[in-house]
């Protein structure tokens, strides 16, 4: 698994909504279904929000999904960039990419198997005002090296056990060019 780097950064709704939209518009994840989000090409960039405006608490949001399947292609070198947008007591967020089934127990192990990428915990947003928080934010880098099917889940107690904080991340295998 590739380093982290947790950094906070200055920001307001407009700023983060224009930030999704603009990937969007990149094309860089196209849907696939009606709740499913490809990440085509080697080298991709998959932006996840914890908690993003306009979608329910206690999910995670990308491609304008929530909890949406994510998909991407073996040996693709992924860069997933994660903020938390929650406010409040107990609402930090982090995100950990796993082979590890649903259901989820009430305290995710630090061991869990298949391990693609781990982000641990963020703080909350700053201030119960959107436009006037800061936000916690942090990137990783992995190779999605082995095709398969793996969740993404919210390491925190009871998050993905209580609140369903996951979703399928799907490695796609190479197609064979016989």
């Amino acid at each position: 698994m590739a380093g982290t780097k947790t950094r906070a950064r200055a920001a307001t709704i407009p700023w983060a909504q224009e930030r999704i939209a603009w990937r969007s518009s990149q094309k860089i994840g196209k849907r696939c279904g009606p709740d499913a989000v490809m990440f085509p090409g080697r080298n991709v960039v998959i932006t996840m929000i914890a908690n993003a405006p306009h979608h329910p608490d206690m999910s995670f949001e990308t491609g304008g999904l929530t909890n949406p399947t994510v998909c991407v292609t073996q040996g693709a070198h992924v860069t997933l960039e994660f903020s938390n947008m929650d406010y409040g007591p107990g609402m930090a967020h982090g995100l950990v990419i796993t082979s590890a089934k649903p259901p989820y127990p009430l305290r995710i192990s630090r061991h869990l198997p298949a391990v693609l990428a781990r982000i641990n915990a963020l703080a909350p947003r700053s201030n119960a005002r959107l436009n006037a928080a800061r936000y916690a934010e942090a990137t990783v880098h992995f190779v999605a090296g082995r095709a398969g099917t793996y969740y993404y889940i919210c390491p925190i107690p009871g998050h993905a056990l209580a609140f369903h904080m996951y979703g399928r991340f799907i490695v796609r295998p190479l197609r064979s060019r016989s």
